[in-house]
């Protein structure tokens, strides 16, 4: 059951209207009245304390019997509002037990996260680290891959200009040999030079092709290593943040 008010302010009550119970001029209508706000200000919707008090009689229609009628009604009273003085004092006590059982399981479960969530930033650091210098190490592979297709394209553009001075050249010192053997020569010759040509672009493809799929598979191996680190680093944040929330609502109360 939990008190509307301060604990101490609700003893101060009750044992003010016991003291009013001995007074000479003691008026026991109001005196009802008094107590029953007070015990609906202590005690929760729903309690029966203020009920009980109602109920009790300080007066009768029977002129021998009004004397025995109140001090019956006083003693009812006392009895009751000492009771529930013993009960404000016990409950207090059992839940500021309850209390520091909940304050110090809090603060344990805090530490125990506080201290995984310091095991796991020096890795994660650590990845952090790691990532930075590979995905560095992957932008200057991928700059030198860049360089080495401009350095290709170069290269096709030269071999084909090649070709072109080279069949020039085969067509003017053969010009006065017979048609057959100028075709014969030129395919010969430019066989040899499509031949190559084709064969250093492949391999050039080829080895480049490779590099950048190997560059990109390291790459994105790399970032689902971080991003599955900074999720469990969230999920930790999020844990130590509801265990703060927690222990912040058990200091508001």
């Amino acid at each position: 059951m939990q008190l509307q008010i301060n604990k101490d302010k609700a003893i101060k009550i009750l044992r003010d209207r016991l003291r009013e119970l001995d007074e000479y001029n003691f008026n026991a209508k109001a005196w009802k009245d008094r107590t029953i706000l007070d015990l609906r200000e202590i005690f929760p919707l729903g309690s029966s304390q203020w009920l009980q008090v109602s109920q009790i009689n300080f007066d009768t229609f029977v002129t021998s019997e009004k004397i025995k009628v109140l001090s019956e009604g006083k003693a009812t009273s006392k009895k009751l509002l000492n009771s529930y003085i013993d009960f404000i004092n016990e409950y207090s006590v059992a839940a500021q037990e309850k209390h520091l059982i909940k304050e110090k399981d809090f603060e344990q479960k805090y530490y125990d996260l506080l201290k995984e969530w310091n095991e796991l930033v020096p890795g994660y650091n650590e990845i952090l680290g790691k990532y930075d210098k590979e995905l560095d190490k992957t932008i200057s592979l991928l700059d030198e891959i860049e360089e080495k297709d401009k350095e290709i394209e170069r290269m096709k553009s030269e071999t084909i200009q090649l070709d072109n001075v080279s069949m020039i050249k085969l067509l003017k010192a053969f010009f006065n040999l017979p048609i057959w053997q100028i075709v014969t020569v030129a395919s010969v010759v430019i066989g040899i030079f499509v031949g190559l040509f084709t064969l250093g672009k492949t391999y050039q493809e080829n080895a480049s092709n490779n590099l950048i799929f190997d560059t990109k598979t390291e790459n994105k191996e790399l970032k689902g290593e971080l991003n599955s680190t900074k999720e469990l680093i969230i999920k930790k944040q999020q844990e130590i943040n509801e265990l703060n929330d927690k222990l912040n609502e058990v200091d508001k109360k």
